[in-house]
């Protein structure tokens, strides 16, 4: 009996075992069936996209939401974008370091214009132009981030300023051209300029104020509104085609055309190493449909201009033209953009930057583009 009892409990273990195994294999199965599902999920790239621009902007109307739509339309669902706006994930100019750190993996856009110590040749943009628009000008700064053209040491203007800190950078539309603009305050002769405090959005518009007599204040362009309305200063140096973007549509009633003070220049990043983890057959989706939508958000930008300046004008808004100022204040102005130009080159070359050269080949992409600048500024070999 003890050998009948101890051979049925050894059958009994036997069978134990096996129901073990048999489930362990079912459970494997079914964790490999989960893992090849989990697999399908990764031929979808997922990019995370951070903007510090509002909806209503017109970067991110006329540019990157559609550029957005577009990838995803003609990658067929493989590309997805999980974006944020109005600095909700990464307020501005910490968009370099979120980039770095793996927190996002677009910043749309980089501002280098915010930061130019560490981007000093981005601010070439803003120097000032006699004859330019926005379509012309978001076609030079389109070739000019594509460049192969070598400005210091056998290297290009992208490769000093971004692929050498790590960076893929794509250009954007730039702003329309700056103008002047004020609330309750006009401009005849030369001695009104030196009476006026203007908000001033980068270094290069510094350099121009300085040489004209004008005072600037210097502050985000969200805190602007409220800066003007209560009298804190007179005007800005601004594109009329974003008055609507900050709520100044019905704020300025005066604005000065024929010097136009540069375009405002972005673009949207990744790093490089982010970069090369995506196909080539979608990084050339991405990029292609980037420089067909740049067009259309320049496009964008010169509608919303010619829509603000009417309803400025149909409210009482003057538009003036520099050359029905007095002729004092018109070379004054003339010089203050020759002057710029020159400073920003003689500022660059003494920090070790090609400054002459970067400036050379900026001058060169918009005038083959059409737009004018000074003839010194034509002269400079």
């Amino acid at each position: 009996m003890k050998k009948w009892l101890n051979f049925i409990l050894l059958l009994f273990f036997v069978l134990l075992i096996s129901g073990c195994v048999e489930q362990s294999s079912e459970d494997s199965g079914s964790d490999s069936e989960s893992s090849s599902s989990d697999g399908n999920n990764e031929n979808t790239i997922v990019l995370k996209l951070s903007s510090a621009l509002s909806t209503q902007n017109g970067w991110w109307g006329g540019y990157f939401q559609p550029w957005m739509e577009k990838v995803e339309e003609r990658t067929d669902g493989r590309v997805e974008f999980e974006f944020y706006t109005n600095g909700e994930l990464i307020p501005v100019n910490e968009e370099l370091q979120a980039l770095n750190n793996g927190t996002i993996d677009i910043a749309a856009p980089l501002w280098p214009l915010y930061d130019p110590q560490r981007f000093p040749l981005s601010e070439v943009t803003m120097l000032p132009l006699l004859d330019t628009d926005t379509l012309r000008a978001t076609k030079a700064y389109a070739e000019l981030v594509k460049s192969d053209r070598e400005i210091m040491d056998g290297k290009t203007f992208n490769e000093i300023e971004y692929q050498d800190r790590g960076l893929k950078v794509f250009a954007t539309p730039t702003t329309e051209e700056y103008v002047i603009s004020t609330k309750d305050y006009t401009f005849e002769t030369a001695e009104d300029f030196k009476n006026v405090s203007l908000r001033s959005p980068s270094r290069v518009h510094e350099l121009f104020a300085r040489h004209v007599g004008i005072n600037t204040i210097s502050m985000p362009s969200t805190e602007m509104f409220d800066a003007i309305n209560r009298g804190a200063f007179e005007g800005s140096f601004f594109s009329i085609s974003d008055w609507t973007s900050y709520g100044l549509q019905d704020t300025f009633t005066f604005t000065l055309e024929g010097i136009n003070l540069g375009h405002y220049a972005g673009m949207w990043a990744m790093t490089e190493e982010k970069w090369n983890t995506i196909p080539e057959e979608i990084q050339q989706i991405m990029e292609e449909t980037s420089y067909e939508q740049i067009l259309e958000g320049a496009q964008l930008w010169m509608e919303r201009s010619e829509e603000n300046r009417k309803n400025a004008e149909d409210r009482g808004a003057v538009f003036e033209g520099v050359e029905n100022l007095d002729q004092e204040a018109q070379e004054l102005l003339e010089k203050g953009v020759e002057d710029t130009w020159f400073e920003w080159i003689d500022e660059q070359e003494e920090n070790g930057q090609p400054g002459k050269e970067m400036a050379k080949l900026w001058r060169d992409l918009i005038v083959e583009e059409g737009i004018t600048v000074p003839e010194s500024i034509m002269e400079i070999e």
